[in-house]
């Protein structure tokens, strides 16, 4: 019971999280728009967020799991001085490769920036800007799984969250000021946030390292390195997929690029809510449940999380399936052409479809994680990236930036399919069937609501379509609520104890 409240709990404060998120992507709108130094500004962070994921993401992923093993098998000692150990690793490195991409970076923008009009010199600019950013962001990705690995859960969500909104309130109260100032400042300005909150990280920190001896260090650096090189592989080919579509979003003109972003935060958005839920309460919740011999609790546990993890999935992506027509115009106002409208609302229905798959994906990712099967994870997650940038390179040149979520939806809803049936040869299947279900529902329901719109947009101003959407939204969802019980009560009475789907 506990376990369930912290995961409404964190998905609440999760909430606030994209509460702001809705906010900051309001103001990006109504002040960046759809603009050649937009577009620099999303290229170069993804270059930046590429390198530090690359580098520092498969280790980030797996701390909570090695570090829930550990205090299993060896005691908190023990699994003091791995977190310890991983700090020392991922600070020191990354403080190592920001000094070294603060010269490199820039030197590639001369082959590497868009050379659209307006772009590259700003471009060149934003990576000079963010290159220190590569070793906050570790050094708030650890402090994040260090107070997780504490049971401190919800500190980290709310500090990212004041952190944002004082971001957001310095482009607001000087909108008169370049982009290339308002952008990297209220950036920073939310990075710095959760250090603060994580202030009692440095004395544990000190007092761990000064007991750390040699042996234990390169002992517990061999096993997070082993641990994590599996997954080295998948995340380069994903972090370099993410390249291609942002390189391939400029070829279709100025502007296409900050449209894409604005879809790409439903996806993230969403991702990250479900990643901080899995990554704190699921992943050590399943590695404590794993047992070689008897994988029925570990099975039962991978089947809660999962049937959480769809229904609230679903009930979400009605909504913004149903929206989608309603939220582009609301973004803009009048600082967006038809055509980008019409673009930014198909690809958040394309998305809305999409995010089911990459939730499961997460699901089943975490579950190979908490079962020690790395590898195993690795080799689905790199064909996974396989799948999406050849589908990425057949469909663009015939449907243009919608084969981005297409080939998303595709690539990881085979992926997620073969993780769970690595778990077990049952699972797989049905977790496909249980996800198809999900996905019919968005777009019947969602369809349904658009209509709605549709009806409403003859008679109402945007904001009151907006209210009536979204008032109709939580209906469905509320229905749906209850089928999503009642259904995971007719498959615990239905299914024998040795299955969970």
């Amino acid at each position: 019971m506990r376990l369930q409240w912290n995961f409404v709990g964190l998905l609440g404060a999760r909430g606030a999280k994209l509460t702001l998120g809705l906010a900051m992507m309001f103001v990006y709108a109504r002040i960046f728009g759809a603009s050649a130094t937009y577009d620099a500004w999303i290229w170069a962070l993804g270059i930046v967020n590429a390198a530090g994921m690359l580098l520092f993401g498969p280790i980030t992923e797996t701390i909570r799991a090695s570090y829930a093993s550990i205090d299993s098998r060896e005691g908190r000692a023990a699994a003091e001085q791995y977190i310890a150990t991983i700090a020392v690793i991922m600070i020191g490195g990354a403080i190592l490769v920001a000094g070294a991409a603060a010269l490199t970076l820039p030197l590639l923008a001369a082959g590497l920036a868009p050379q659209q009009s307006g772009q590259e010199p700003a471009a060149t600019f934003f990576l000079y800007a963010l290159a220190p950013s590569l070793a906050l962001s570790q050094v708030v990705a650890v402090l994040t799984a260090h107070l997780n690995c504490h049971s401190r859960i919800y500190a980290p969500e709310i500090a990212g969250t004041v952190g944002g909104c004082i971001g957001l309130g310095f482009i607001v109260a000087f909108p008169q000021l370049p982009a290339t100032w308002l952008l990297p400042g209220s950036y920073y300005i939310a990075l710095f946030m959760p250090l603060l909150v994580g202030a009692s990280f440095w004395p544990q920190l000190v007092r761990v390292l000064w007991h750390l001896e040699g042996s234990a260090f390169r002992r517990h650096a061999r096993e997070a390195l082993g641990f994590s090189m599996p997954l080295l592989l998948p995340y380069a080919l994903g972090q370099a997929g993410g390249v291609v579509e942002r390189q391939y979003a400029l070829l279709a003109g100025t502007g296409a690029l900050s449209i894409l972003s604005y879809a790409f935060f439903a996806r993230n958005t969403v991702q990250a809510v479900f990643t901080a839920a899995l990554s704190a309460l699921a992943v050590p919740a399943l590695a404590r449940a794993w047992d070689a011999e008897d994988t029925g609790p570990f099975r039962a546990t991978l089947a809660h999380w999962a049937h959480q993890c769809l229904m609230l999935v679903t009930i979400g992506m009605v909504t913004l399936f149903g929206l989608s027509d309603t939220i582009p115009p609301l973004l803009f106002g009048d600082n967006i052409t038809a055509g980008q409208q019409s673009l930014l609302s198909e690809l958040l229905r394309f998305y809305a479809v999409a995010i089911v798959t990459v939730v499961l994906y997460l699901m089943g990712g975490s579950a190979l994680l908490a079962a020690r099967r790395g590898k195993t994870y690795a080799a689905l997650g790199t064909l996974a990236s396989l799948i999406a940038l050849a589908l990425l390179l057949i469909l663009f040149p015939v449907i243009g930036i919608i084969a981005i979520p297409i080939g998303l939806a595709i690539s990881h809803a085979l992926a997620a399919g073969l993780m769970f049936r690595a778990i077990d040869p049952a699972d797989g299947w049905q977790i496909l069937r249980d996800a198809g279900l999900r996905i019919l529902v968005i777009v019947a329901a969602g369809s349904a609501l658009r209509g709605a719109d549709t009806v409403l947009s003859a008679e109402f101003g945007l904001l009151e379509r907006l209210v009536a959407g979204s008032g109709l939204a939580m209906l469905l969802g509320g229905l749906w609520w209850l089928a999503e019980h009642w259904l995971g009560r007719d498959t615990m009475r239905s299914t024998p104890t040795n299955q969970v789907f």
